[in-house]
């Protein structure tokens, strides 16, 4: 007997593959791997995953960390740490197609001794959407929630602590990102941020 696997290509940016192989063969290599029973066409919604599940994510820097901010497992994680300075970090998925979303969930990566997390004295985080494949990032809220941190001073961020935002109305986009300026605790030559997990909900 055969089973359908949705299978992770090596390459991140291919974004997950849905591949039929043994059940036994999944993850066989070393690579990660979903399996779940759906319904015909049955939405997304009704097994409580993010939107963002099937997407493509990037993110402002490659960083040295390979993990996964879409594999709804916020142990696994991805970080921007290249031993640079920059201004901004962001971390995006983008969909097939377009989705309604009400609700963005985005995960703190980890805090290191020098940096991990977003420094908000400018500005807390804030998600962004794209309405076309093509069109312009908009903003739609930002991470109240989040705690006032700074540079060098991480507020007691837990590994993998959640923050929502909740939208009036839902949007429909085809890619969403969170995006916030790096820190860069006892290294002050250069800054990074980290997440586990970017989530989208229609409410």
């Amino acid at each position: 007997m055969r089973f359908l696997a949705a299978v992770r290509s090596p390459r991140r940016e291919d974004g997950w593959k849905a591949v039929v192989r043994p059940f036994a063969d999944a993850g066989a290599e070393g690579g990660q791997f979903r399996v779940w029973l759906r319904a015909p066409d049955a939405p997304l919604l009704a097994l409580n995953l993010s939107l963002l599940a099937p997407g493509i994510e990037t993110r402002s820097r490659r960083g040295n960390v390979e993990g996964s901010i879409v594999d709804g497992e916020a142990e696994t994680l991805v970080v921007t740490f290249d031993g640079r300075k920059a201004d901004e970090d962001w971390y995006a998925v983008a969909l097939p197609g377009p989705a309604r979303m009400g609700r963005f969930v985005f995960a703190h990566g980890r805090t290191f001794h020098d940096g991990g997390w977003f420094d908000t004295t400018a500005g807390k985080p804030r998600f962004e959407v794209r309405r076309t494949a093509d069109g312009p990032w908009e903003r739609v809220g930002q991470l109240e929630d989040y705690p006032a941190t700074t540079a060098t001073e991480s507020a007691g961020l837990k590994s993998g602590q959640a923050f929502t935002v909740r939208l009036a109305a839902p949007v429909e986009a085809v890619a969403v990102r969170v995006v916030g300026r790096p820190a860069s605790g006892d290294n002050p030559n250069q800054a990074f941020s980290s997440c586990a997990e970017l989530e989208a909900f229609l409410e």
